[in-house]
């Protein structure tokens, strides 16, 4: 039977990933993780979901901040079975279970891939922090200019015609040189049989199919080189390389209270920052609580209330009364 691990946040169903039943799920904060989530509480390896049998099994892979099921921690290094509607939390990530007949995804490490980046890219959303992603001139005679891949599915051209969306001065581009394609978290490259061809990195774009461009490496066309500024990407591999974070003890024994996070006190680690300058705010996910009909009695209370004070009221004249009972009785 599959199984199917869904992203549970506040605004509700974030993300979900289904697994043939024969499949060892990881799930963790780095990018091998089959289930990748890009939050400083959750461990690089934080926990595996397996089979046994005819049932599911989650192991705490000695987590920073533990594994839950419900309302009651894994050990670290052990496993606990797990059922069809059950809430696991992983630092303070609520994940829900379902084992159904739900269709297999076919790609599991590009949707991990796109789930990771778009969880990142809503919180810097939140945050008004600029998601972009643009093409700068590093080098050439248009050193400065940029062009913005705000549409995505478009294809915008760069050359030497006026017309191009990113045009050039360079004498050797051609007129449509190449074209380029922002896709979820990738972008694309077509060569557009420019005479001198496009090279990315050492390697030459092929002309009339794509390649994927990475923020590691610079595009050459004739004399101008491109690079390429990608905020989430840059973000995301921060979050992933970073130490996990620790929670203190009332983060741990409540709902989150604020957004999954990876605050600006580690932006030493990190390098994420907020472009109003806010500090203290998170730049991972959105808040990560059970939706409503999800994890009951997740939230610890804290203090007494009315309801407590009374039944205790109550426990303390009842036992007034058995002991006024046994002297009398004792006297008698």
């Amino acid at each position: 039977m599959p199984l199917t691990v869904i992203v549970r946040s506040a605004a509700g169903e974030s993300a979900r990933l289904t697994f043939d039943a024969t499949q060892r799920v990881v799930i963790g904060r780095g990018p091998g993780n089959d289930v990748r989530l890009p939050d400083s509480s959750v461990s690089h390896r934080h926990a595996t979901l397996r089979s046994q049998g005819a049932d599911f099994l989650i192991v705490d892979e000695d987590s920073t901040n533990g594994t839950f099921v419900g309302n009651v921690r894994v050990a670290p290094r052990t496993s606990r079975i797990v059922r069809s509607g059950d809430m696991i939390r992983v630092g303070l990530v609520w994940l829900e279970l379902r084992i159904d007949q739900s269709p297999i995804t076919r790609d599991v490490a590009a949707a991990t891939r796109d789930l990771a980046f778009a969880l990142v890219s809503q919180a810097m959303a939140a945050l008004g922090t600029d998601r972009t992603t643009r093409v700068r001139v590093v080098e050439g005679r248009d050193q400065g200019k940029t062009l913005v891949l705000a549409e995505e599915g478009r294809a915008y051209v760069v050359g030497r015609a006026p017309q191009c969306d990113l045009p050039l001065a360079d004498a050797d581009a051609s007129r449509e040189h190449l074209q380029m394609v922002r896709r979820g978290s990738v972008v694309l490259v077509r060569g557009l049989t420019a005479k001198n061809g496009t090279w990315i990195g050492e390697a030459r774009a092929p002309d009339g199919s794509d390649a994927v461009w990475r923020p590691t490496q610079m595009i050459r066309i004739a004399r101008t080189v491109l690079s390429l500024e990608e905020p989430v990407s840059e973000a995301l591999a921060r979050i992933e390389g970073a130490a996990d974070e620790a929670l203190a003890l009332e983060q741990e024994a409540t709902v989150p209270p604020s957004p999954l996070e990876l605050s600006e006190k580690h932006s030493t680690q990190s390098g994420l920052e907020d472009s109003a300058g806010v500090e203290n705010q998170p730049l991972a996910v959105a808040q990560a609580v059970p939706a409503s009909g999800g994890l009951a009695g997740a939230k610890s209370r804290i203090g007494w209330s009315i309801v407590d004070m009374l039944v205790m009221a109550a426990a303390i004249a009842v036992l007034a009364l058995s002991l006024a009972g046994l002297v009398w009785l004792f006297r008698g």
